[in-house]
């Protein structure tokens, strides 16, 4: 059996939870890069995607098989937790729930596209060690149509932040909308992500913007076929859901962790765009930031109503 990793300067007890739904090309190698660090793996499963698309579940099923975690070398660590949830928030206190059952001290939150160097993992759990609070998030690269293009955000940074690492189980902390929690205790981490969120396959990524839990947050259609299907090095706000967060795509000169040698990277495409198909784009894009903001106004004169 092998042996529980020792943190260096801790005695904490580490557990990591993953939520499998259509990765069969990461799930094993996301295992295999959190196992040496944990003491164990929950793996979140369901047949069924989650409801924030209210047609969702009359068109997908789950493409990765339950048993494929039967391949990986670390299964005597993992345990299988299956459901069928409405959201993701629920998905993922399954998870956190069980771990507080199992007496662990800190769950990581390590989605099947989200990898780490081994220095960075351990710089994460270290810092944890030493700095008391009930989240932990960390920066991270966002990949885009494969491994040789990172998101830029509107402030020209490479990085942008994961709004979840790791979560206290000694706190009363839960999920309380996808990924965020209940607490504003949060201390962030130095150890890099390397988050293949959209190196994805045409197919892929339609599958998921139609099934994650921002799918109604935006026109997906006209995404998929301004950003998406026609893009180039050239085109600008890139982000679903709040466009000029992600300003642009460019090329990643970095290193990448070493569970993913052999990967298998999308092959992608680029267009060519006429001046009418640019100035449509960014009529609509100025169309949809001007939607987001309006949201962020109406959410800010609620919460000061209440």
């Amino acid at each position: 059996m092998q042996e529980v990793p020792v943190i260096p300067s801790t005695k904490l007890r580490f557990a990591a939870h993953i939520l499998m739904f259509d990765c069969s090309q990461f799930i094993l190698r996301t295992i295999d890069n959190c196992a040496p660090f944990v003491e164990k793996v929950y793996i979140a499963y369901s047949e069924l995607p989650w409801t924030y698309n209210s047609n969702a579940r009359n068109l997908y099923t789950n493409t990765t098989s339950k048993n494929i975690i039967n391949n990986s070398p670390h299964f005597h660590m993992i345990e299988l937790i299956e459901g069928v949830w409405a959201n993701e928030e629920d998905q993922r206190n399954a998870c956190l729930e069980r771990a507080k059952a199992d007496g662990f001290d800190y769950l990581i939150i390590q989605d099947a596209d989200e990898f780490y160097t081994d220095e960075a993992y351990k710089i994460n759990l270290e810092q944890i060690a030493k700095n008391s609070a009930d989240v932990y998030t960390n920066p991270w690269y966002v990949f885009w149509k494969s491994t040789e293009f990172i998101l830029e955000s509107k402030d020209g940074e490479l990085t942008s932040i994961n709004p979840g690492f790791a979560i206290d189980c000694k706190s009363d902390v839960k999920f309380n909308s996808c990924r965020t929690t209940t607490s504003n205790n949060i201390y962030h981490l130095s150890g890099v992500a390397h988050h293949l969120a959209y190196a994805l396959t045409d197919e892929q990524i339609l599958r998921k913007i139609s099934t994650w839990g921002h799918s109604q947050q935006f026109n997906r259609n006209s995404w998929y076929y301004r950003k998406w299907l026609r893009w180039n090095e050239t085109t600008r706000n890139l982000h679903p859901v709040n466009p000029i967060y992600w300003r642009r795509a460019i090329r990643f000169d970095g290193e990448l962790p070493k569970c993913l040698e052999g990967l298998i990277i999308p092959k992608y495409r680029t267009v060519s765009l006429s001046f009418l198909d640019i100035s449509w784009d960014r009529f609509e894009d100025l169309k949809n930031i001007f939607i987001s903001k309006l949201k962020s106004l109406k959410a800010k004169i609620l919460v000061n109503s209440q």
